[in-house]
Order: structure tokens, then sequence, then C-alpha cells
């Protein structure tokens, strides 16, 4: 009995030090305005509540479709998403708390809490505050993503040592700039069967979905470098770039999953 119950808190440890070093290169969690379980937005108070539990315990959370920071928006997935899930009990409250990334994969699960209280208010609260002991015990602390990280080392490194550029040719640069930006004034792709032409225009590109009439969906806005583009088109919407083979690389926000997604408009 005592072995099965060390190998257990091993295995508990384990796991807790596994979800710490994945939690603590997430500066942000984003809290729904309401869950399933529950109808209506912040019933109880329960989705505030878990953004006040979050704040407490370090992180910076934010209710869905509050103002994020600017990185935030640029990149969501930057940003764990909180779940709160009630498992059903004849006497008892249960709830769990789940953290997961923008991909849909699961981060972190914290402890079922519970709670007898009768009234549904008291009782959410209880079994939430309950579930986040766990999140407690993982003494969280922001240590930057990956990219971050890799940026701070090499200032470190090399703080006195001025990288020197390669040197490019004329030829070089063009060659460059027409692979990034395709030259011709109108470009036709494929996205889902369905066609579209791109347009030239001074600030980029606009959108045309290719039907017996050509109706404008939006516009493509280069960046100050000219490789990258913000692409503002309804559900198209993103950031994108062109590719080697002339395609266009569409990155966005699903809005049936709020998960990001890559798209590929393939050039005819």
């Amino acid at each position: 009995m005592l072995r099965i119950l060390f190998l257990g808190i091993v295995l508990i440890s384990t796991l807790s030090v596994n979800a710490q070093k994945n939690i603590n290169e997430y500066k942000y969690v984003i809290v729904p305005k309401g869950y399933n379980f529950l109808k209506g937005e912040d019933r109880y108070q329960l989705n505030s509540l878990t953004k006040f539990l979050l704040t407490k315990y370090g992180f910076e959370a934010y209710i869905k479709e509050e103002n994020f920071p600017e990185d935030l928006k640029t990149n969501g997935c930057k940003a764990l998403r909180a779940n709160v899930k009630r498992r059903s009990g004849v006497f008892l409250t249960r709830l769990t708390l789940e953290l997961t990334d923008c991909n849909g994969s699961v981060v972190f699960t914290a402890v079922e809490g519970k709670s007898r209280k009768k009234e549904f208010k008291e009782a959410y609260h209880e079994a939430l505050r309950n579930t986040f002991t766990s999140v407690e015990a993982l003494n969280y602390s922001y240590s930057g993503d990956k990219d971050e990280k890799i940026v701070k080392k090499e200032v470190v490194e090399t703080p006195s040592v001025k990288k020197e550029e390669p040197i490019q040719t004329k030829e070089e640069e063009k060659e460059i700039v027409e692979a990034a930006s395709p030259s011709e004034n109108s470009i036709t792709y494929v996205f889902n069967d369905v066609s579209f032409l791109f347009k030239k225009q001074e600030y980029g590109y606009e959108i045309f979905k290719s039907e017996e009439k050509q109706t404008s969906i939006g516009k493509i806005f280069k960046s100050g470098s000219g490789k990258n583009y913000i692409v503002q088109a309804g559900d198209l919407s993103g950031n994108g770039y062109f590719d080697g083979y002339g395609n266009f690389i569409l990155e966005r926000i699903n809005p049936a999953t709020n998960k990001l997604i890559t798209d590929t408009f393939a050039r005819q």
C-alpha cells in the first residue's frame, strides 16, 4: 500500500514539473465569456472569478474579446485558453480547470475541486477555488517564450560584437524582392476550389472572387519589409506571405474553432 502511494506521489510530481515547464512559457490566459455547463455569460460570476484567480497566481488573464495587448493581438498562440468542466454528482459540485494551447492541446489539467454547499453560486465558487489549489502549487512564473529566449541569449553572448550582414549584389536584391512579391499586375489563385484574383495596388493587392462577376472581398497590405502582408478580408483576415513557388500562405484564426490555421492559395 505504501509503495503504491509513493509511486502515485512521484507520478503526480513528475506531471506537475512537466506542466510547469510548458506553462511558464505562456504569459497570457484567455477566459471565455461563459462555460458550456451554464447558460449565459459569466453566470454566477464564475468566469470573472476564473480570471481573478489566474491573475492572483501570476498570469495575465483576459476575458475573451477584451482589449488584448498588441503582441497577443498579432499572435493568439501566445495565450492559453481556460475552460472549466463540471462532473455530475448528486450531493457534490465537481469542477476542474483545464488549460489548452491555440491548437487545442491540453497543457495543464488541475485537480478536481469539490463542494457540498447547496446554493449554486456558493458551491461553484468553492469548487473553483479548490481546483485552483493545484495552480497555486505550480508556483507559476513567466519565463518568456522560446523566441524571446533565443533573442535574449544572442544579445547577452555578443554585446560588443557587431554582426556583419552579407553584402548582396543588386541582382540578388532584385531576386529577393521578386520572390517575396510577384511582379504581375493580376495573379489568379485557387483556394478550396474557388478562384481568387489578386490585383496589384500601391498598398499591396486587392482580392477579387473570380465568378461570373468579379467581387472585391478585401485588401492585402504590404508591411514595411515588403515580405509580409496584413490581410483584411472578412473570415480570410490574418497575416500572409508569398512562398518560393509564388503561392500565397495565409495564417489566420478559424472563426468556428478559434484555432490558428494555415491556408495556401495555390498560384495558377
